[in-house]
């Protein structure tokens, strides 16, 4: 986590930290083996060869933002987008921690365009067996028209293809078959809506161990923020905020839940009620906590269902299996998984935020050590990413999102580059 001194992040997009045991939809509490306080009432509203070390690229001098004290900085992976570099670390990783991987082997992958050739977001997909009657999945395109589905996570193993439905407006869907395991294959679609959300359900999974009070306050201060930011990107959305908290254990509570609320006001004041405290360094219930948010009562439709989620201890082993299924179930339920790994993360946490926000089509998002705020920062096994302040990649998260198209950072805006990255993948 990050050390207790006062941290400047400036207005920014949600800043989800992590929580832990689950809790049963509009029942404050969670029948898991966790014990849970009950909460507030609310209004209803394959491994081959290790990768190389990356290269460090510097922008121009007179474009490069210098690192400000105060100011957390922080880089994303998008593993969807670089499926091969992420697989295999997963199978390296698995066999280093002794640790079982998430069933991601032969996934449907798919971009879906309009007639025109553009990407075509926010499209209602499903997906079945060939010659079943009932789809395993269904749910929608994300940004750029990208549609990323792991069949083994969600029970259909051994799979060589799939049909695929595509629904746009009220004519027949559109049926393919795509093939499993392969490359990228694209969809076009006789027409397309146009993507504009008719809902932002968006949740904080916050750690409210130790040293989490500066990111509570902050969290406070900036929900307003935060709602004006998503709603100059799509007027007149719907929006509602989620709030779950954690702590370790053996603290006084494992996890509450404070549902959600279309009101910054409530949901500042139930950020506010929280107090930083516990912890001890060891292992956290983020896969209870993981639960406890997909239990919640998210909306279902043409909209957008974000949940963030920061961290810097895993559970124990023994929960690593429940965290891979809390995170299928927000796969199936159109969930993405916005993981935040704080100081020090510990590689067991790295390896399954990274495999919960592949499964989810969701982003790993980590600080890093540019600002020289808090404590050092764990380096990722990645290949390739740009560094940026925090609050600008979650604002680009956020207004990506909601747009249905990748915003990369301006130029002037990155502070470090490692690798070779281009919008998102890294080309070696």
């Amino acid at each position: 986590m990050l050390e207790p001194r006062k941290i400047l992040l400036g207005p920014v997009v949600a800043f989800a930290l992590s929580a832990c045991s689950g809790v049963a939809p509009g029942s404050g509490t969670y029948s898991g083996a966790a014990a849970v306080l009950p909460s507030p009432s609310v209004a209803p509203v394959a491994p081959e060869a290790a990768i190389a070390a990356p290269i460090v690229q510097m922008p121009p001098a007179a474009t490069r933002a210098t690192p400000q004290a105060g100011v957390v900085t922080a880089g994303d992976v998008d593993d969807a987008l670089n499926l091969t570099d992420f697989l295999r670390y997963q199978g390296q990783a698995a066999q280093e921690l002794g640790l079982p991987a998430a069933a991601l082997q032969r996934p449907v992958l798919a971009q879906l365009r309009g007639p025109d050739g553009a990407p075509a977001p926010g499209v209602r997909v499903t997906l079945r067996a060939l010659g079943a009657a009932r789809p395993f999945y269904d749910g929608y395109s994300v940004v750029e028209g990208l549609l990323t589905v792991f069949p083994a996570a969600l029970g259909q193993t051994r799979l060589n293809a799939v049909e695929m439905r595509a629904f746009v407006g009220d004519a027949d869907p559109v049926v393919t078959q795509l093939r499993t395991g392969t490359e990228r294959q694209t969809v076009r679609l006789p027409s397309a809506d146009g993507w504009a959300p008719d809902f932002l359900d968006l949740v904080f999974a916050v750690d409210t161990t130790g040293s989490m009070q500066d990111e509570l306050d902050w969290l406070a201060q900036e929900i307003r923020q935060i709602t004006r930011d998503a709603q100059r990107t799509v007027p007149g959305v719907d929006i509602r905020l989620g709030l779950i908290v954690y702590k370790a254990p053996a603290d006084p509570y494992v996890v509450r839940s404070y549902g959600f609320t279309r009101s910054p006001r409530e949901f500042a004041r139930w950020v506010r009620s929280e107090q930083a405290s516990g912890g001890a360094g060891g292992p956290e219930v983020v896969a209870d906590a993981l639960t406890a948010a997909v239990d919640m009562n998210w909306r279902r439709g043409r909209g957008e269902r974000l949940l963030f989620q920061i961290g810097d201890e895993p559970p124990t082993e023994a929960k690593t299996e429940l965290y891979y299924r809390a995170a299928a179930r927000a796969a199936a339920e159109g969930i993405q998984v916005f993981s935040v790994a704080a100081s020090g993360v510990d590689p067991h946490l790295e390896f399954l935020m990274r495999q919960g926000a592949a499964m989810t089509g969701g982003r790993y998002v980590f600080l890093t050590d540019d600002s020289g705020v808090g404590l050092a920062h764990a380096e990722p096994t990645i290949s390739c990413y740009q560094v940026t302040r925090l609050n600008e990649l979650l604002a680009r998260i956020l207004r990506s999102e909601l747009s249905g198209l990748r915003i990369e950072a301006a130029p002037a805006d990155v502070i470090r580059t490692v690798g070779s990255y281009q919008n998102g993948r890294c080309l070696n």
